[in-house]
């Protein structure tokens, strides 16, 4: 195996407050000690780091996602500079795809042309209607970002195929319908989203009674499984789908598999997967640069080893669970805990429990009425 999968912290910095932030306000404060805008040199230096190591690990196809804090603090002429370099310097052979992760209250027309110019796609953080999305994602004096989200969406659906590919992330939160948000996206003209689970862990307990994010989940499953839409797509559940069919992961939250995401901070600071953070200040640092160091340094690391090895740390009861081949025992940051580090199942297992199991009984219902299950006993025919 070789890491595919590179996130890149242009900035450091955010002009959003979101209360539940992984990055300014769940314990960690290593933001503090970076820049707030990732240097050129160091972006180049990037650049070249995981071009070398893709050459030398023969990988054909990686993704480069642009993060931050809100990436498109960094300017046009910066972001310019750098999607020219990332596509200059690209060696022959290698496909890269480009995304970039915003909370879209910068966007207006020129930066999408930019984009589209580079070939980069476009996540947009955004929590559903403006009496959802306004609560946690506000600025620093407390006032909602709905209203300008809004009008990056409004823009972006009415240039059609002139946009670059985009779509929609929601931190779930069981406390509103996921049917309503769902439907909302769908009626402003949303046609690619996701409904990620929240960053808690065992020793940061989620506020909701347990329970309650599968039903959020299978309300929305329900509502966009009869809709038989095509074109609107939910990338959780395709994925689901696609781990319960085929075995295929596509998602690197999802299924049995190493988790090799790497992560360059504003500093150059190579570390795993960020969201990690989450589990202790300052976890997530390694003392690896890209200035002195090769990706390659990275797989020598405990704690990076750690993310490739662990589906080893799972406890038995996972690995014999009947939803293991699609929850993979949940995503490694809602596993930890002081007691057991990473040895626990997901702090939402009995929801990922209770939703796969809802999506296979509707899959399997599916493939009955198709004469392609056996009504007894499930066998495929």
């Amino acid at each position: 195996m070789a890491a595919r999968n590179f996130i890149i912290k242009i900035a450091g910095a955010c002009n959003l407050n979101c209360s539940y932030c992984y990055m300014y306000n769940m314990g960690d404060t290593t933001f503090k000690q970076r820049p707030k805008v990732m240097a050129l040199e160091v972006a180049t230096q990037t650049l070249e780091r995981i071009y070398g190591y893709a050459q030398r690990q023969g990988v054909s196809h990686l993704k480069l996602v642009l993060h931050g804090g809100e990436p498109l603090l960094v300017g046009k002429e910066w972001m310019r500079q750098f999607l020219g370099e990332a596509r200059r310097r690209t060696p022959e052979g290698l496909r890269v795809e480009i995304g970039l992760q915003t909370n879209a209250t910068l966007i207006d027309r020129e930066w999408i042309d930019l984009l589209v110019e580079y070939r980069a796609t476009l996540g947009i953080s955004m929590d559903g209607p403006a009496e959802q999305h306004d609560r946690y994602r506000v600025d620093f004096a407390g006032r909602g970002s709905y209203a300008k989200v809004r009008e990056a969406i409004d823009l972006l659906v009415s240039l059609g195929t002139a946009a670059p590919p985009w779509g929609v992330l929601v931190v779930s939160n069981p406390e509103y319908s996921g049917v309503e948000i769902y439907r909302h996206f769908v009626s402003i003209g949303v046609k690619w989203m996701d409904f990620l689970w929240p960053d808690y862990h065992h020793d940061l307990l989620p506020p909701w009674p347990a329970g309650s994010l599968a039903r959020y989940y299978s309300e929305i499953f329900d509502a966009w499984y009869e809709a038989r839409d095509p074109k609107v797509r939910i990338r959780w559940f395709e994925s689901a789908l696609r781990l319960l069919l085929t075995g295929q992961q596509t998602l690197d939250s999802m299924g049995p598999h190493p988790l090799e995401m790497v992560v360059v901070e504003t500093d150059g600071s190579m570390e795993p997967l960020d969201v990690i953070r989450t589990c202790g200040d300052g976890m997530t640092q390694l003392g690896l640069n890209v200035a002195t160091d090769d990706v390659e340094e990275l797989y020598l690391n405990p704690l990076f080893d750690l993310c490739v090895r662990n589906q080893e740390l799972l406890p038995q009861q996972c690995l014999t669970c009947p939803a293991h081949q699609v929850c993979g025992g949940g995503y490694l940051p809602h596993r930890y805990s002081k007691a057991a580090g990473f040895g626990n199942p997901s702090v939402h297992c009995a929801d990922l429990l209770a939703l796969i199991t809802h999506i296979e009984q509707r899959l399997q219902q599916e493939l009955r009425a198709a004469n392609l299950l056996a009504p007894e006993d499930g066998t495929q025919i």
